[in-house]
């Protein structure tokens, strides 16, 4: 017998995977097997890339439909995740998330100013929570429910810069031959959607902010199914 096609739910490094726990439910609903790998253990391993891509894969069911979806900053890791998935199909959802850059890191594929204002943040070869990188009160109105702010917002982590220096490897056949999806939610990514469109991934938009998984779980959910069965 057959496993049930598998979702994967990549979160963002400087998040955990409580911005998934909203969504988790009603893709499960739908008839979707869910994983939700937690990438915060593996901040201090020798190649972040190289734990998250196993640490991932090793959440998927061998031979089977797979979808793996990445919201924010881990776009840069999904072409990798894909080329370390072993899938009978395999779809690859950019949830207003970063495109791959590889080979360069993080910070090198910054524009210049922002890349400054990055290094100038870290402290001891750490970044500070991402929280901390607004001014205060400013996620109050994308996380307005406070019960649902703590639980997005507790045990961020600090990353290493290591983290941010990693130059990541060019990927190879099965990111090359997954369908390529891009959803965006906030405005700020819109010239990103802009960029996935012209590299000929399919993309769907919505007027919505960034944590939408988190505050608006059902819209996001018909917006990632309908946009895997068009």
């Amino acid at each position: 017998m057959l496993a049930e096609p598998t979702i994967l739910l990549v979160h963002s490094p400087l998040l955990t995977s409580a911005t998934w726990d909203a969504l988790r439910p009603y893709l499960e609903a739908a008839g979707w097997r869910v994983a939700v790998p937690d990438l915060r253990p593996l901040v201090e391993a020798p190649s972040f890339h190289a734990a998250v891509c196993a640490a991932t894969a090793a959440s998927a069911a061998p031979g089977t439909p797979t979808v793996i979806v990445g919201h924010s900053r881990a776009g840069a890791y999904l072409p990798g995740i894909a080329d370390a998935v072993d899938s009978g199909r395999l779809d690859v959802v950019f949830l207003d998330a970063r495109l791959p850059h590889p080979g360069t890191s993080w910070i090198g594929s910054l524009q210049p100013e922002r890349a400054s204002w990055l290094r100038e943040m870290a402290v001891s070869g750490r970044l500070p929570t991402w929280d901390t990188w607004f001014p205060a009160g400013s996620l109050d109105d994308v996380l307005p429910d406070p019960d649902q702010r703590r639980q997005v917002l507790d045990g961020l982590p600090e990353l290493s810069w290591k983290v941010v220096s990693e130059v990541l490897p060019t990927p190879g056949g099965a990111w090359d031959s997954a369908r390529h999806i891009y959803l965006q939610l906030s405005a700020a990514y819109r010239p990103t959607a802009g960029q996935a469109e012209q590299c000929g991934y399919r993309v769907r938009r919505v007027r919505s902010d960034h944590l939408a998984m988190v505050t608006q779980p059902a819209m996001v959910t018909d917006l990632l199914l309908s946009a895997l069965r068009a």
